[in-house]
């Protein structure tokens, strides 16, 4: 299936799913609870990881389609695909937490923790990627730099407002998934997910166009 999969066919699919999880968050945030119910928790927490897949398809074909690009291209990919590759695991445990079905002794242990550094870390490496990426066609003058720029600010911002969680986290606040409850405004936390949001959408757009264009000669 992967090999089959173009590079924006994936790129389709992980704007989908970002578009998805935006709409889910947003309206979470405005009436917390109203997934509440364990089959539309189901529902939502499946489609997650859905939209999780479809960005790990999307930068494994991105590391893929610059794998003869050098050690800094290469680098940006595999970043960018670890980075995907953590950002399905609180999914992954949520969805285990609904079944009531748990991987391991350790997960069960450590699963507030893992949902909370998670998705910290994996946009953290996400942001790295495409920054290292932005960094890479800028030196050789490809017209991506601007797509690769705006995606490492998305992932930029999101970062940051994990930041903040991680560190409510261990100064000892009780977390849930909300903004009230993380020491930010509403208002604040929307546009600033609006924000990160179009950002990454504009991202995922510059790779829509049927023509690859990303291979370049090794050694640069």
């Amino acid at each position: 299936m992967t090999t089959s999969l173009s590079l924006s066919s994936s790129a389709r699919l992980a704007f989908s799913g970002l578009s998805y999880i935006y709409i889910v968050k947003l309206i979470d945030t405005l009436w917390h609870g109203i997934f509440a119910n364990p089959v539309i928790s189901f529902v939502v927490v499946c489609l997650n990881i859905i939209a999780g897949i479809a960005q790990l398809l999307f930068f494994y074909k991105l590391k893929y389609s610059a794998s003869k690009s050098g050690i800094l291209a290469n680098t940006a990919g595999w970043t960018g695909v670890i980075g995907a590759l953590i950002n399905i695991l609180p999914k992954i445990l949520a969805l285990s937490a609904l079944l009531q079905f748990y991987l391991s002794l350790g997960l069960i242990k450590n699963s507030h923790l893992i949902a909370v550094l998670s998705p910290w870390l994996a946009n953290v490496l996400l942001f790295v990627s495409c920054l290292l990426f932005c960094l890479f066609t800028a030196k050789i003058g490809k017209s991506k730099t601007r797509f690769f720029l705006f995606g490492s600010i998305g992932f930029f911002v999101i970062a940051a407002t994990f930041s903040r969680l991680v560190l409510n986290y261990f100064s000892g606040v009780q977390l849930k998934w909300h903004a009230g409850e993380v020491g930010m405004s509403l208002a604040y936390f929307i546009v600033s997910a609006s924000f990160s949001f179009l950002c990454i959408a504009y991202f995922y757009t510059g790779f829509f166009s049927d023509n690859e264009g990303f291979e370049i000669v090794e050694g640069c």
